[in-house]
């Protein structure tokens, strides 16, 4: 018997690359570029502090180590594991292993969502492309090297495995309960996790008892109950017990958090980043009112999911994973709409000179993707130009030639690059708002926005030292109050001392160009008192 082979046409060498496809791998390839290629979540020194503490102790540390402020508040590290893999990436590669780290993340989230659209009927190359570039444009300022992308990752994941659990059968759920049991200890954005598994497995659960069209079988039902019971009994596996399932409430509905910390406020669409996302609702809407091609349970969590993502920019991560495989649906529907009533004139195969000049982009899209990490994260110190403009760099090394154990009253955003840098000193407050709970919270952002009695509020902070960034309101108000007295500036922050304390603190001089070139700081020479 004679076997008769057929062999794919195209050039040799290149039968895998088709237009389609290369416009999908673009689609990754931009959405990956759109990453944040440096550090700049200002969580991550504390993070890091946490996690280097956490190798050598080995065990949680039950209270803050790193403010004057919270002794007696119980700590819920909530991201220890992410913290610990942080200090070892660091101590292994530096901030590179961090950045790669990051990229891997992105790469796993966008591949999760492409995988769940083609199970929902989106699996043409074109498509794909769009859908990973409104993934990486959706959500762009959310992107990057911090824990919250471990959830969003994780989420795009379980997504995944459902919609396979419940299209395909087998045993794709049996997946969710490591994936939790990881995701717990990873950080607490896992109960976002458990409460979609709880809206799809009710959904799915009435659909089969109401018999309606398209409904999953009855084992499938019962493959994905088990899985969601266990994953909710591996979220309980984490050292830090049953707090832990209370922390994304504290969160949530704090209402000192979303009045204060930037990422927790509603969207404002008049900034331009923030307008991909804004289309991506729009469009979505649109082709939903057009096709009407939406199954109960993503229906469903769209609407529940939408109003949190208008709530607090840092949801609107949530709201892409959710929505883009939709989303995508719509867009293949349209364009099987075009594709009929406009067909390709062009010849179907492509042609070699496409075909290399592809290759050729491909190459350099990964080339450059690949450089702009390695010049970000190979930056030779952190006191380098670069996150001396982003970080109060000059007067850490100032102030960690002084005495020690002082007491700083410093920004929010700053208190972790502190925290991490002045191990012996103390600040007023750092990013953890759970830790420091809403009174201090209050107290802070009532003395940063210059309400009234502001000045007692910081006298009764206990503060030695103020640390703020030159410029704001809070600032230049200082600057004319006589109990302060500015001791250090430079071309970030301003470093003012009690006038009762002048003297008594021992800081050092603050050295001249000769003196930053010797500590290897030579960009923080104009610094003066």
């Amino acid at each position: 018997m004679t076997t008769l082979v057929r062999r794919r046409a195209g050039p040799p060498g290149s039968p895998w690359l088709t237009l389609p496809r290369f416009i999908a791998a673009s689609g990754v390839g931009c959405a990956l570029l759109l990453a944040e290629p440096a550090i700049t979540d200002p969580d991550f020194w504390w993070h890091l502090r946490n996690g280097q503490l956490l190798l050598t102790l080995g065990r949680l540390i039950p209270t803050s180590p790193y403010t004057f402020t919270v002794l007696t508040h119980h700590w819920v590290m909530q991201e220890w594991l992410t913290e610990v893999w942080f200090a070892v990436l660091t101590g292994a590669s530096g901030r590179l292993g961090v950045l790669v780290y990051g990229d891997l993340l992105m790469l796993v989230l966008v591949g999760a969502i492409l995988l769940r659209a083609r199970l929902m009927g989106a699996g043409h190359g074109l498509t794909l492309g769009l859908g990973a570039l409104m993934v990486g444009l959706g959500a762009a300022p959310i992107w990057g090297p911090r824990p919250q992308m471990e959830s969003y990752a994780l989420l795009a994941v379980s997504l995944y495995c459902v919609e396979r659990q419940l299209r395909r059968g087998g045993w794709s759920a049996a997946w969710l309960p490591p994936l939790f049991l990881l995701w717990t200890n990873l950080e607490a954005g896992f109960i976002a996790g458990e409460a979609v598994l709880l809206v799809i497995l009710g959904v799915e659960g009435w659909r089969w008892w109401r018999r309606w069209p398209g409904a999953t079988s009855l084992r499938n039902l019962r493959v994905l109950a088990a899985a969601a019971a266990a994953s909710v009994a591996a979220t309980l596996v984490d050292p830090n017990g049953a707090a832990l399932l209370l922390y994304p409430f504290q969160t949530q509905f704090d209402t000192a958090q979303q009045r204060l910390i930037a990422e927790w406020h509603s969207p404002d669409f008049h900034m331009a980043v923030l307008w991909p996302f804004l289309f991506l609702i729009l469009s979505l809407a649109v082709l939903l009112a057009r096709y009407r091609r939406c199954n109960g349970r993503d229906a469903l969590l769209l609407l529940l999911v939408t109003p949190l993502a208008f709530q607090s920019v840092r949801q609107t991560a949530v709201l892409v994973v959710v929505a883009v495989p939709v989303w995508m649906v719509g867009v293949e529907i349209l364009r099987r709409a075009i594709a009929a009533r406009w067909p390709r004139r062009w010849p179907q195969g492509p042609q070699p000179r496409l075909i290399r000049a592809v290759e050729g982009l491909m190459l350099a899209m990964i080339v450059a993707l690949a450089a702009t990490q390695l010049a970000a994260g190979a930056l030779p110190r952190v006191r380098s130009a670069v996150y001396i403009a982003r970080w109060p760099v000059c007067a850490a090394l100032w102030l960690r030639a002084g005495p020690g154990n002082l007491r700083i009253f410093n920004q929010y955003g700053d208190g972790g690059f502190l925290a991490d840098h002045l191990p012996q000193d103390r600040v007023f407050i750092f990013g953890d708002a759970a830790l420091m709970g809403n009174g201090l919270l209050t107290q802070y952002g009532r003395t940063i926005d210059l309400a009234p009695g502001w000045l007692r509020s910081l006298d009764r902070s206990r503060s030695q030292l103020v640390v703020y960034e030159r410029g704001t309101p809070f600032a230049l108000a200082l600057t004319h109050v006589p109990q302060w007295v500015t001791v250090y500036q430079d071309r970030r922050v301003i470093v003012w001392e009690r006038r009762a304390l002048l003297g008594r603190l021992r800081l050092p001089p603050v050295p001249g160009t000769t003196g930053w070139a010797r500590l290897g700081a030579p960009a923080c020479a104009g610094a003066h008192p």
